[in-house]
């Protein structure tokens, strides 16, 4: 069944049917916390995911060097945030990758707030070693992994025969508690070519966007009709809550519209384009580049949702058959609003907003994994050099909102009567009939019973996370890998 059925179903068992759009959304609204609350009873099998995590080794002095010195030097000044380097790195244009981990310079570790080109970078705080113009002392890391946005729990990181068919085959990362790697004061810094476990570290919170403010701009592919957006926040890759959405209507069509990135104040939201060098801390937004959306769950002609919104992310788009047609528009941080110009931006199957509500999880890798597979230098305007090599991780995913009539849930079949149950059982109880609503409950509990036996994974193991033997060895672990010491 889809939305729409699901609807249906639940007016067909009440009795009670209005085709009002105000209560089609509350029942929608239903069954979406309907759905979530009978994926996460169980750990089901279908409700799992593959996917692979990209490694980095480490960016070192001689690690990346595309214009053909021997060595990268960094310039490095006291009381300042701004890393400056002899030679563009191709590497750091990722910029979510690298933005957040750690720098060493002097033997002392800072958090790198902003990538600003391949040879400029800044610190969160001031550089506190000595000023030296060429410094080689200098390593980025990386650190801690983001998982994707849809993961609700990592089940599994480990090196496969797949997807690089040559290598030997290492094994599953066990695991570990953070209270367990604190017990054992394993090194934070430990680097080897493979990580032997992974452990969890606190989640990023990246803060909710506010104010949109919209008006029509000059030329542009845009046709007639209304458009509803909003933005939100993406800090190292991470996209946080959205802003509060802006309706604005075209009145004729080859036009283009102008985004207005404001707090709740209406002051604009931008950092300063050039450094300070004064400033010991970083400024307010530094880093905070925006991300827009728009609702796909509109009518155009009138301006009226047509049920939950459903909200798009927009790409670069432009002319087709370019490098970065289908890459997110992301604003910099340096600018204050934007013009969208071109209709292939808002193309209905670009990716949808995940609901994290800005909460993003993340691992650190123990030793942190600094090999690779493959190696390849890039020559040429755009020279780098990349490094490969993939984990494969399975994981317990997020499933997709059900916000259009046609969208159905990712489960099987015979969940999805489940699903009816679970949102009477809600609207029954807000309806002040406990009975019924308890009955619809007790319905839910036995067909779980049931499914449970043909849906959830029975491992005949005892499985205990984090076990390390210091008197012998124990696996692929010894008590060398654990020493805390140098």
């Amino acid at each position: 069944m889809n939305l729409k059925a699901l609807r249906e179903k639940v007016k067909n068992i009440t009795d009670y049917s209005p085709e009002l759009q105000q209560f089609n959304d509350q029942i929608d609204e239903l069954i979406n916390d309907a759905y979530y609350e009978i994926w996460t009873k169980k750990r089901w099998n279908f409700a799992t995911k593959l996917d692979l995590l990209d490694l980095h080794t480490d960016i070192t002095p001689y690690s990346d060097l595309e214009s053909g010195a021997s060595v990268v030097n960094a310039n490095v000044i006291f009381g300042q945030r701004r890393i400056t380097f002899s030679h563009n790195i191709g590497r750091l244009k990722l910029i979510d990758v690298w933005e957040g981990q750690p720098i060493q310079i002097q033997n002392q570790e800072y958090t790198i707030s902003k990538i600003v080109s391949g040879n400029t970078l800044y610190l969160t705080e001031a550089f506190k070693g000595d000023t030296i113009v060429d410094d080689t002392s200098w390593i980025i890391k990386k650190r801690y992994y983001d998982l994707p946005q849809d993961c609700l729990e990592l089940l599994y990181a480990g090196y496969r025969d797949a997807p690089y068919a040559t290598i030997p085959v290492y094994g599953k990362a066990t695991g570990l508690l953070p209270r367990r790697d604190e017990d054992y004061n394993l090194r934070m810094d430990l680097a080897m070519d493979y990580a032997d476990a992974y452990i969890p570290t606190p989640s990023q919170f990246i803060p909710p966007a506010e104010l949109l403010d919209i008006l029509e701009g000059g030329a542009g592919t845009l046709p007639a009709g209304y458009y509803e957006l909003c933005w939100a926040f993406v800090k190292e890759g991470k996209i946080g809550a959205l802003s509060e959405p802006k309706t604005f209507q075209i009145q004729e069509g080859n036009s283009s519209l102008i985004l207005l990135f404001q707090t709740w104040d209406k002051q604009a939201v931008f950092t300063d384009f050039a450094y300070q060098s004064n400033d010991q801390t970083t400024p307010q937004f530094e880093g905070y580049r925006k991300a827009i959306f728009f609702n796909k769950n509109i009518d155009k002609t009138t301006g009226e949702r047509i049920g939950l919104p459903c909200w798009i992310q927009l790409t670069k788009g432009g002319t087709r058959n370019t490098a970065d047609y289908l890459e997110p528009l992301i604003v910099e941080d340096t600018f204050g609003s934007v013009t969208l110009a071109d209709f292939n931006q808002f193309e209905g199957g670009n990716p949808r907003y995940i609901e994290r509500d800005g909460q993003h999880q993340q691992v650190r890798f123990y030793p942190r994994p600094i090999g690779y597979d493959t190696k390849k230098v890039v020559t040429g305007e755009e020279a780098e050099t990349i490094y490969s090599r993939q984990m494969t991780i399975r994981y317990y995913k997020k499933p997709q909102d059900i916000l259009l009539s046609t969208d159905s849930p990712e489960m099987p079949v015979e969940f999805h009567q489940l699903i009816v149950y679970a949102a009477l059982e809600q609207i029954y109880l807000k309806l002040g009939q406990v009975g019924l609503s308890n009955n619809y409950a007790g319905k839910t509990a036995d067909a779980i019973k049931g499914l449970e036996k043909r849906y959830v994974d029975k491992i005949d193991i005892s499985p205990v996370r984090g076990q390390f033997t210091f008197g012998e060895v124990r696996g692929r672990y010894s008590w060398q890998q654990l020493s805390h010491k140098k």
